[in-house]
Parts: C-alpha cells; sequence; structure tokens
C-alpha cells in the first residue's frame, strides 16, 4: 500500500540527483579518454541488461505496436545524448545541466505540433524569460556564440522531442518497453563507431569502471525518481528534479575546479526558475503515471 510522505519522497528525489549528478561528473572524467560514442554505448548496454531482467521477471511484454513513434522516440533520444555527453566534456558542468533542463519549455512549446495541446500565456512569457538566461550563458558578451554550449541546448531540444514520443507511447507501451528499446537502439547504433576504440578502454580497469559507473548513475536516477513521485504529488515533487543542477554544479566546483561567472549565474537562474514555475504549472494538469513516465534523463 502505497501513501504520502514528503520527506521521504525528497529524500529520494535527493538520491536520484546525486546519481544524476555523479553520472555527469563521470562522463566529464572519462571523457579526456573515451570518446562519446563508447560512453553511450556502454551506458546503454548497462541499462539495456538491467531493464531487460526487470521485464523479465515481471513479465513486461516488449513487443512493439507504434514502431514510428517508437523509432522517432529512440533517435531523438540518442541524438539528444550524444549532444549531451559531447557538451559535458567541453563546458562547465553547471553550464551543460541547465541548458539540458531547457526541455521542459521546449516540450511545452512544442506540445502544439505534437499533441494538439493550446500553447498557454504563460508558457511564452516564461520561454521568454528562459530565454533571456540562454542568452547570458550561449553569447556572454552578447555578441559571438559559445558553439560548446549550443550542443546542451540542442540536447534539450531533442530531449523534449523525445518526451513528446513517450507521451504519444504511453497508450500504446509499458514504460519500461521504452526504456529498454531506447537502450537497445542506442547500443545498436553506437556499437560500429565506439568499437576501434572500445576494446582499448575497457582493458583499463579504472575506465572501465567509470562507463559502468555512468550507465549505473543513469539507472539509479531513474529509480530514485520513480520512488519519488510514488510518495509525493508529483506537481510538487517536480520542483526538486532541479536539484541535479545544484548538485553537479558543486561537482564542477569541487572536483574541477570551473567556475561560473556572474552571466552565467544569473542565466541558470532564470532558466531554473522558469522550468520550476512551468514544472509546477503543467504537472498539476497531467496524470501521475505521465509525468513519471517522462522525467529524467534521456
Amino acid at each position: 500500500m502505497s501513501y504520502d510522505s514528503p520527506k521521504t519522497a525528497v529524500a529520494w528525489m535527493l538520491f536520484a540527483s546525486l546519481s544524476f549528478g555523479s553520472m555527469n561528473a563521470l562522463v566529464k572524467w572519462t571523457s579526456s579518454d573515451a570518446d562519446v560514442w563508447s560512453m553511450v554505448f556502454v551506458r546503454s548496454v548497462v541499462i539495456g541488461v538491467v531493464i531487460y531482467s526487470i521485464c523479465k521477471t515481471r513479465g513486461v511484454d516488449l513487443t512493439v505496436i507504434d514502431h514510428r513513434s517508437m523509432f522517432l522516440r529512440c533517435l531523438s533520444g540518442l541524438i539528444a545524448m550524444i549532444l549531451y555527453f559531447s557538451a559535458l566534456g567541453l563546458i562547465p558542468i553547471g553550464q551543460a545541466v541547465t541548458l539540458q533542463y531547457t526541455n521542459p519549455l521546449f516540450v511545452a512549446l512544442l506540445s502544439s505540433a505534437f499533441l494538439s495541446e493550446k500553447v498557454q500565456p504563460i508558457v511564452w512569457a516564461l520561454a521568454i524569460i528562459s530565454f533571456i538566461g540562454i542568452v547570458l550563458i550561449v553569447s556572454p558578451d552578447l555578441k559571438s556564440v559559445e558553439f560548446n554550449a549550443i550542443l546542451a541546448l540542442g540536447s534539450g531540444f531533442f530531449a523534449a522531442i523525445a518526451y513528446l514520443y513517450v507521451r504519444k507511447l504511453r497508450s500504446t507501451e509499458h514504460a519500461l518497453s521504452i526504456v529498454f528499446w531506447f537502450a537497445a537502439f542506442s547500443v545498436a547504433l553506437t556499437l560500429i563507431p565506439a568499437a576501434p576504440n572500445l576494446l582499448s578502454l575497457l582493458s583499463d580497469p579504472i575506465l572501465t569502471l567509470s562507463l559502468i559507473g555512468i550507465g549505473v548513475g543513469a539507472g539509479a536516477g531513474q529509480v530514485g525518481l520513480t520512488f519519488a513521485f510514488h510518495k509525493a504529488d508529483a506537481a510538487w515533487i517536480s520542483a526538486f528534479s532541479y536539484l541535479t543542477v545544484i548538485v553537479a554544479t558543486m561537482y564542477g566546483y569541487v572536483v574541477f575546479g570551473e567556475h561560473l561567472d556572474s552571466r552565467d549565474l544569473i542565466g541558470c537562474i532564470l532558466i531554473i526558475s522558469s522550468g520550476i514555475i512551468l514544472t509546477l504549472n503543467k504537472t498539476r494538469r497531467l496524470p501521475l503515471t505521465e509525468t513519471k513516465n517522462h522525467k529524467g534523463s534521456v
């Protein structure tokens, strides 16, 4: 029997944020030695094996009904992950995570085209505020554009597309099936580009553990999110998902010696604030199961 427990929910959300933050730090730490293809490949193998085992234990049917939407969900999610992992190796973690967390705004803005949902005036207002924050991060001097930051922003955009397809798939596919096929798709498409360096990377025990840790961090984060949403109101607990930005920024400061200047900090605050307000406004109108299905990493 499930019951609401706000303190427990926050604890699980903190666990999820620490897990995702650790995954981000491991991606950045290994990026100097490992290519993005290898990181995505190993991460997907770890998650795929775990989810497949759970599906078999629970008797979940992995048969895909809506092949087109599943393919587009997997493709957009893979593009988002590749862009995100690339950005993490090139810019401060705090910047990368913040720009990737623009995906709730993209979801809201794109929902009209994808799901025939009306875009409310508050969404446009928050999008403008978030856009100002994006400009402060991507173009600090308001003249040139930091291309590497665009990678993280692009990740947020494609992650939003992936989440919209998850919403379309919720009526035909089991949530675990969606996660499994995304992992399987990512393994299949990254195997060949990862192959040239994979054996040499896996011959290093430390790098191997780090690559596996990326998958474990992503999986543990998803577990934390699931239990958090089971223990509290979706609209309320969703706002705490932005703890990941704080955790990741602290990793950047403590482990990698990264510092965000005043423009970056103001930009982060504008984007995060807009996202929290939008999340609180949006999730009040969504069923709990739908919210759980599209939150978290791509």
